[in-house]
């Protein structure tokens, strides 16, 4: 049969079709590699974004939170608002610290020049308590508003991380396409190249049969005409 198929010339290009199937199984090898560089590589790059962003949310949640009562304080909220920001105001570590230091050493005073239960006692005591709130409500307010602020940033650099964690998807998505395009590239010539040997193989086998069917008519002919022909 190998002896034949050499005659027929089915041979040609055997060892070159060998080469381009081997090459075809480097080039899916190559597909599976290139994929899974591509997928780790897009899953570290995210990690890390992931983390970035995460390491910004304490000032989102606390911007979030300081932006809710400085909105309650300045009356978006309506009343319930406006008491929810009194509230926090007064409950304040600073706000109760300054009252009680002030209140005390009003006090203290007024025990100390006889006036303890006096009516100006209560009087400038109440007097003291709506001038502390005046001076501090303001600057409670300013840095209410200067942490919303941080949080604001802070949400910006998620934004940015966010945006940045789009452009690596999209990256990821371009790379895959060159990937395959270069799988679909070198199949495509390998499936042409291959079948150029099979075309060439199908014509050498057509020209041996028509040789040998020519051979076998002309000797015939030559039996019927006494080799006149």
């Amino acid at each position: 049969m190998g002896f034949l198929s050499g005659l027929m010339g089915g041979d040609v290009g055997k060892k070159q079709i060998g080469a381009y199937k081997t090459n075809q199984g480097l080039i899916d090898t190559f597909r599976t590699q290139g994929n899974e560089i591509i997928d780790t590589g897009e899953q570290q790059s995210a990690g890390a974004l992931d983390s970035a962003i995460g390491a910004y949310q304490p000032w989102v949640d606390a911007g979030t939170g300081a932006l809710g009562t400085y909105q309650d304080a300045i009356g978006l909220n309506g009343s319930e608002g406006n008491a929810r920001a009194t509230g926090a105001f007064q409950t304040g570590p600073g706000y109760q610290f300054a009252m009680d230091q002030g209140t005390q050493a009003a006090l203290r005073g007024a025990s100390a020049g006889g006036m303890l239960n006096s009516g100006n006692t209560l009087t400038a005591l109440t007097e003291f308590g709506q001038g502390l709130a005046d001076q501090e409500y303001g600057s409670w307010l300013d840095r209410l508003n200067n942490l919303s602020g941080q949080g604001m940033q802070g949400a910006g650099g998620q934004a940015q991380g966010y945006g940045a964690k789009a452009d690596l998807y999209q990256t990821g998505t371009g790379n895959r396409l060159g990937l395959e395009s270069e799988v679909l590239g070198g199949t495509m010539d390998i499936n042409n190249n291959i079948a150029k040997i099979q075309d060439q193989q199908s014509a050498n086998k057509s020209g041996f049969f028509g040789k040998l069917l020519g051979g076998a008519v002309s000797m015939g002919t030559k039996a019927l005409t006494g080799g006149l022909f």
